[in-house]
């Protein structure tokens, strides 16, 4: 526990490093800083090598749409001012306004006299909702159509790119901005001077850094996924489905390359932008809880599903302008829900030695973009939108682990195989290599495993040339443990040679020898002691069935039915003998259950009747030609050797 609470603690203190390091403002571009809406740019413009930022105090004109001096003179609107980048309704050093309404931003750009006459860019954010810029009083760009009413406003947010001649001195620019759908209006977001080769320099940087990381999550999306088509494991379908969403966010935040690329309606652009907020934590939940099954309560995932579930549903019919103030609830549920699961996954991957070290760096890094985000949004910190980078390290290094496994899953299956292997000789070596040779009577057998090695077993007490004994037995199931479990019984039917000719015995204290040793698995059997010089053959069963006689004379097939119960199971259990008289021309054949339960692709039953028929059609031939045809017979009605559900044996004992 002492150990859980250590990581933990370091767990938490690297999150709020990393966090604090987003804070940092790491951006190389210059901030000469904006003064009441003048900017000066004549000391540093002839060598700038990096873009602008427009952040200061800019001049404001609430609910005034202004589009130049002259405008401006004639209108006489009082004279505000607010800080950029930051909403206008929370404004912490000037005053504020509502969230919905309409104002014009005005900034003046001092240049050097050798800008005049060339061309320069200013690199747009998008605003909320809605802006249009005018330079100089000429119209220049706008995203959506600025209105002073709802009615007649239409909502966009796309970011652009705007070029404009410098002709004199100084550059006027008025920014109309109107908002009536979102819970923060204005500009957010800071706005960038600069050469041609500068911004756009900088503006494609951003977007090939968000084309990678969308490209980087959807190939592991669609990675993942296939290998949920391979192996059926939800933990591969929902961190595969999981960085498809977010890699959708990708498009509809920042550059918003959805809007850029396909034009999409601005509604749609902003529900996906919250969809993806509220469908990312049920997916990751459900992963947590692939990843270890019932460490999270059945209630908190029932809960994660309800709330995101219906906060999903919220965004899809909800009205724009009330959808936007409930980001706030979506926002505190996820970082509560994402708590919870962060404490799970440290606690549970303190375990693992090998892997811990990769799945935290994942972890703090995702949990310190996801927390920076938040912030970010309600402006509390000045960073950038960084939870696509986290959640990308935090998959990505999901996926190492999970190569990592996929490695070790790989040695464990060569060691498998390997010990298959050698199972596979073991059991060869066990059952005998030939039939017993015999006066006038010929044996012959066929044994099919289902896998490599079987759960059936034969073998024979060869005593001399007119006295054998043959057994035959089924472990339920096949593989390994059905092997080991032969093994046994082969090592309990060895040591009872003495009792060889007394089948009863024989069964009996196999079966003593059994009860405890084979993990509660039946077992059947059934021994057969031929006797050559009185023509007699005495059997005994345990569970196993009923063998079958082909009586010459008669011409007919019977079942030798016999009691005994299954081996293995009960102590001290009683097994009863038959004793008949065998004629030249006679068979007995011995098999176990497999080669009557096989089914064909009608999942018909090659059932009894079909073998005794089969032993009748062909009751002329030879022990070895006959078993053969009968085998035949039965992969031809199952369609292959490869629809072979259990383990086949067929022993035939042929007189004459």
């Amino acid at each position: 526990m002492m150990t859980y609470f250590k990581e933990l603690l370091y767990f938490s203190i690297l999150t709020l490093l990393c966090i604090a390091l987003l804070s940092c403002n790491t951006n190389v571009s210059i901030k000469p800083g904006v003064n009441q809406g003048i900017i000066d740019l004549r000391n540093i413009e002839d060598t700038i090598a990096n873009p602008v930022r427009l952040d200061g105090t800019w001049k404001f004109y609430w609910n005034y749409l202004i589009e130049s001096k002259e405008q401006l003179k004639l209108q006489n609107p009082p004279i505000d001012y607010i800080t950029v980048p930051a909403p206008w309704n929370k404004q912490k050093n000037f005053k504020s306004y509502p969230a919905h309404g309409y104002g014009t931003y005005h900034i003046t750009l001092l240049h050097s006299k050798n800008t005049i006459g060339s061309i320069m860019y200013i690199k747009m954010p998008f605003t909320h909702t809605s802006h249009a810029i005018f330079i100089n009083g000429i119209p220049i760009a706008r995203s959506g159509f600025v209105n002073s009413n709802k009615e007649t406003m239409i909502p966009n947010q796309l970011p652009s790119i705007i070029q404009f001649l410098v002709t004199s001195p100084t550059t006027e620019i008025f920014i109309q901005v109107a908002n009536f759908q979102q819970r923060n209006g204005g500009i957010l977001h800071p706005v960038y001077y600069g050469t041609p080769k500068i911004i756009e320099s900088f503006h494609n940087n951003s977007i090939y850094i968000q084309l990678f990381v969308f490209a980087s999550l959807s190939v592991i999306g669609i990675y993942h996924l296939g290998l949920y088509l391979i192996n059926r494991s939800k933990q591969n379908i929902f961190i595969g489905l999981f960085s498809l969403i977010v890699a959708l966010r990708i498009l509809v935040i920042n550059e918003m390359l959805l809007i850029s690329f396909f034009n999409p309606p601005w509604s749609i652009n902003f529900r996906l932008s919250y969809l993806t907020v509220t469908i990312t934590p049920i997916l990751f939940c459900h992963f947590v809880n692939s990843v270890y099954p019932d460490k999270i309560k059945k209630y908190t995932i029932l809960t994660t599903d309800l709330y995101f579930g219906f906060f999903t549903l919220f965004v899809c019919i909800a009205p724009l302008h009330i959808l936007s103030s409930s980001l706030v609830f979506i926002q505190l549920a996820l970082v509560y829900i994402s708590i919870r699961l962060l404490i799970i996954l440290i606690k549970e991957t303190s375990k693992n030695l090998k892997t811990k070290r990769i799945f935290y760096a994942g972890l703090i890094l995702g949990f310190a973009c996801l927390i920076n985000d938040i912030l970010f949004s309600h402006q509390i910190i000045k960073t950038i939108n960084s939870s696509h980078f986290g959640i990308l390290i935090f998959v990505v290094t999901q996926s190492m682990i999970a190569f990592e496994e996929y490695i070790i899953q790989q040695q464990r299956l060569v060691t498998l195989s390997h010990e298959m292997n050698i199972a596979k000789k073991i059991q060869r070596n066990i059952l005998p290599s030939e039939p017993p040779r015999l006066s006038g009577i010929s044996v012959d057998i066929v044994y099919l495993p289902v896998t490599t090695i079987g759960g059936d077993f034969y073998h024979f007490f060869e005593i001399d040339n007119k006295h054998t004994g043959i057994f035959i037995a089924d472990v339920t199931g096949h593989g390994i443990p059905a092997s080991m479990i032969a093994s046994t019984v082969n090592i309990a039917f060895t040591l009872q040679y003495n009792h060889a000719a007394h089948p009863d015995i024989v069964l009996r204290n196999i079966n003593d020898l059994l009860i405890g040793k084979t993990g509660n698995q039946p077992i059947t059997a059934l021994y057969c002691y031929l006797d050559i010089d009185h023509m007699i053959v005495r059997l005994s069963r345990a569970g196993h069935p009923y063998p079958l006689y082909f009586n010459s004379k008669m011409g007919t097939v019977e079942e030798i039915k016999i009691q005994g119960n299954v081996m293995g199971i009960w102590p001290s259990s009683d097994f009863h003998t038959a004793q008949f008289t065998i004629y030249n021309g006679d068979k007995i054949i011995l098999y176990t259950d497999g080669l009557i339960e096989i089914r064909n692709k009608h999942n018909h039953q090659y059932n009894l009747d079909k073998l005794k028929k089969s032993i009748i059609d062909n009751k002329h031939l030879k022990a070895s030609e006959f078993t053969n045809t009968i085998i035949n017979e039965v992969l031809q009605w199952a369609g292959s050797k490869e629809n072979i559900t259990d383990d086949i044996t067929i022993i035939t004992i042929d007189v004459g």
